[in-house]
C-alpha cells in the first residue's frame, strides 16, 4: 500500500499543475523508484514505478480530468485490500466451522504429543 500511496502522491501533484507529457512520465518513474529507498522502502520501489506509469498512461489517453487518476487508483487499491481482508476474515470463520483452522490444527498436535 506504501508504494500506492507514493505514487498517488506524485503523480497528483504533478497532474494537478501539468498535463501528461512523455519527459513528466520519465520524471515520475525516476522519482517513484528513489522515494521508497529514501523513505525506507526499497522494496516497493518496482511497485511504485509500474504504478505511476499505469497512472499516467490513463491520465495520457484520458486527459480531461486527468487529475482525478490518482484517486481513482488509491481507490481501487483500498477496494482491493478491504476485499482481501474480508476473505481472510470468511476463511477464517469457514475454518472454525468445519474444525481445520489453524488453532485446531495445532491444538491436536499439542494434544498427541502429550499423549
Amino acid at each position: 500500500m506504501s508504494a500506492t500511496l507514493i505514487s498517488f502522491v506524485l503523480c497528483l501533484v504533478y497532474l494537478a499543475f501539468l498535463p501528461f507529457q512523455a519527459w513528466g512520465l520519465a520524471l515520475l518513474v525516476c522519482l517513484s523508484v528513489l522515494v521508497p529507498g529514501l523513505v525506507g522502502r526499497p522494496g516497493d520501489e518496482a511497485t511504485a514505478a509500474i504504478t505511476t506509469t499505469v497512472v499516467m498512461v490513463v491520465a495520457g489517453l484520458n486527459p480531461h480530468g486527468a487529475w482525478k487518476q490518482p484517486l481513482l487508483r488509491l481507490a481501487d487499491t483500498a477496494i482491493g485490500v478491504a476485499a482481501g481482508m474480508v476473505t481472510l476474515v470468511i476463511v477464517a470463520q469457514i475454518g472454525k466451522w468445519t474444525g481445520r483452522g489453524r488453532s485446531s490444527h495445532s491444538d491436536r498436535s499439542v494434544t498427541s504429543q502429550a499423549d
